[in-house]
Parts: C-alpha cells; sequence; structure tokens
C-alpha cells in the first residue's frame, strides 16, 4: 500500500502516542478533533486553553441511552512525575484525613499527604466516610508530597455526629444533580435536602441520611455494576476524559491531565452519572442515542464560554467556570491541567413530585 510508509514514519514520530490512538486514527473512529488554536480559545485560563486545543473525540461507547465519549489527547505533554488519587492513597497509607481539632468540625477536616514523591489529586465530590459524619470535598485540590491543610466539606450524613477523628476513602462521588448544587453555592442545608431526595428516588433511605450507605445498598451497588460492566472494559487505553451525553443531550464532560487518573476515576464518575441518567430517569424507552453532533456541539460550547482563575486551597491553582449555561470546575499544577469537569446548568432529574395543574387549567 502506498501509505504504509507514512504510517511508519507516524510511528517513529510519535512513539509515545497509544497504539489505539493510531489505530482509531486510521480506522476513522476520531469524530472531531483539532478545534482550532489557542487563540480560539483565549477567554480561557492558559493551561486549559493549551488543553482543550489538543483534545480528539472518538467513537462512543454506549448503555442504553447513556454514550459515553472517549477523549484523547493528541501532542500533549501530560502531568510529569508520580500521581495518587485519594481512594489509592488512603489505601497506601500515604493520605491521612482526620476530624479537626478534638471536638472536630462540620465544614473542615484536616488532610496530610504523607508521601515523600507523589502528588494526590482530590476530586470534588468525592466522599470521604467515616469521622463523626461522612463528608464530600468541596472542590478539587492537589496536595504536593508532605503537605498538610484544611479541606472545605459539606456533610452527607445528616443524622450521625459521633464516631472516630480518622476518614477512610468512601469510594463513591456526588450524583451529577448533587453536584450542580454544590457549584451552584448551595449552602450545607441544601445539600442535605437533596441528599435525601437523592435517596428518597433510590429507596434507599437509612436511618443516618448517609449518601454512601444509599449509593452502597445492595440494590443500588447492583444496578450501577451493571452500567460499568456495559462501558468500563471497552474505554480505550490512552483514554485522558470523557464527555457524557444522555438521549441525544450532552449533560456533561471530565478531563484529566493523564490518562492512569482518568482510567482510575471513571467508575467513580460513571456512577455519578448513572445514578442521575440510568437509575433515576424513568421512561419505557431504552432507544440507543444516534448521531455524534451532540458531543461535538457540547466539546464547542466549552471552548466559547471560557473560564478563570480561582482560589484553591493546596498546591494547585483553581479553574472555574460560571456561564453559558455552564458549571466547570478545575484545578492545574505547574501549568498543566490536571482535572476540568464541566456540567450543563440546566435541572437534570425530574422534580420529586408532579406539580399540581391548577383547577382553572384544569377545566379548560
Amino acid at each position: 500500500m502506498n501509505n504504509r510508509k507514512d504510517i511508519a514514519g507516524f510511528r517513529r514520530k510519535r512513539r509515545k502516542t497509544s497504539n489505539w490512538y493510531m489505530a482509531a486514527c486510521l480506522a476513522g473512529m476520531i469524530l472531531a478533533g483539532g478545534f482550532g488554536t489557542i487563540a480560539d480559545a483565549q477567554q480561557h485560563v492558559p493551561e486549559l486553553a493549551t488543553y482543550l486545543d489538543h483534545v480528539q473525540i472518538a467513537e462512543p461507547i454506549v448503555y442504553r441511552h447513556l454514550a459515553v465519549y472517549p477523549i484523547l489527547l493528541k501532542d500533549y505533554g501530560e502531568l510529569r512525575g508520580g500521581w495518587l488519587t485519594l481512594d489509592a492513597a488512603v489505601s497506601r497509607d500515604v493520605l491521612v484525613v482526620t476530624e479537626k481539632g478534638s471536638g472536630g468540625s462540620v465544614p473542615v477536616v484536616m488532610v496530610e499527604n504523607r508521601s515523600r514523591t507523589d502528588h494526590i489529586f482530590i476530586m470534588s465530590g468525592e466522599v470521604i466516610s467515616g469521622g463523626k459524619q461522612t463528608r464530600t470535598v468541596r472542590r478539587d485540590v492537589v496536595l504536593a508530597p508532605g503537605q498538610r491543610i484544611e479541606l472545605s466539606v459539606f456533610c452527607v450524613e445528616a443524622h450521625r455526629w459521633q464516631g472516630g477523628a480518622k476518614f477512610s476513602a468512601g469510594k463513591t462521588l456526588l450524583p451529577q444533580s448533587i453536584q450542580k448544587e454544590l457549584r451552584k453555592g448551595a449552602d450545607q442545608q441544601r445539600i442535605w435536602s437533596e441528599v435525601a431526595r437523592n435517596n428518597r428516588a433510590l429507596q434507599a433511605e437509612n436511618a443516618s441520611g448517609s449518601l454512601e450507605r444509599a449509593l452502597k445498598s445492595r440494590p443500588v451497588r447492583d444496578k450501577l455494576a451493571e452500567v460499568q460492566r456495559g462501558i468500563v472494559p471497552r474505554i480505550p487505553h490512552g483514554t485522558a476524559g470523557f464527555i457524557f451525553v444522555e438521549r441525544g443531550r450532552a449533560i456533561g464532560a471530565e478531563m484529566f491531565g493523564r490518562n492512569d487518573l482518568a482510567r482510575q476515576l471513571l467508575p467513580k464518575l460513571l456512577d455519578s452519572y448513572a445514578v442521575d441518567f440510568v437509575l433515576q430517569t424513568k421512561s419505557a424507552s431504552h432507544a440507543r442515542p444516534t448521531g455524534h453532533q451532540a458531543a461535538i456541539d457540547f466539546f464547542e460550547r466549552i471552548r466559547r464560554t471560557g473560564s478563570n482563575r480561582v482560589d484553591t486551597p493546596g498546591s494547585g491553582a483553581g479553574i472555574r467556570t460560571r456561564s453559558g449555561g455552564l458549571l466547570g470546575d478545575g484545578v492545574s499544577l505547574g501549568g498543566t491541567v490536571v482535572h476540568y469537569g464541566v456540567q450543563i446548568q440546566d435541572r437534570i432529574v425530574p422534580l420529586p413530585n408532579p406539580r399540581p395543574v391548577p383547577f382553572q387549567q384544569r377545566r379548560n
């Protein structure tokens, strides 16, 4: 074939490029990419503008009416050094999470990275279990080796205030509907209300009002595991992020500076989306979504909307989007994106009860 020489040359030039990416390009599985120059995304903070300019969107993996579009990065230098997720760091006893002081404080916990070499990434919405009550992290955080900070949290277990001072990894993530409230600036009472709504909708209410216990209840866990089995094994190696589309409507995206972080956090992210868009979405139709324009248009919308700098604890630089109907948060380190998550601002789950129709309207 005439293109054998070109393909070989491409392989020599891009030794660090995954086999998946090359195969996808040759098979025509890359749907869109090369979305313009950095100048086109100048409204973004520089590191996110650079990241977005290297994104390629691949063919989706579909489960029922939920489609997950892998995000690949072409010619992009990923985060360097050693990195651990919250779950991995806790399991290795290098991340220690404790209550603040002897009595504890609802909105704050203490976190310490005891690794001498690895950074730890803690993602907004991740759940930490134990202590005097289970909490969720309010924003993306990067902890450098040896760093100890106060971390802002919300309680997601309204009816417990007892127990030890130390936390473990909850291995769960806020459903997207609750994550949306967090990004909109909800207070603690609103978060409790959303947790209670979620637990009722899942038919997983419990005595302590715990979100974690609801998400880990056997019926819920079994359904989420089914979604994971349908998607996770089919995600290609080299994937650095995901765009989520439900029935032809793009609902969110998660982008990472390393593909190992993306792969490790995918199960939790998938559960977070599936709770709202599979388990709580009642429909007689399981029709698979058709067409890819929703994912491409959503990515273009992210580029147009822009982002700004925001304070964040730890060693990273915070990133935020609160315009264009989008809610986004992220963190970077050393001029490279660690994570950026963005979702639509529209209500994404049905109201708990149908709104009553006025009497005059019913008569008409």
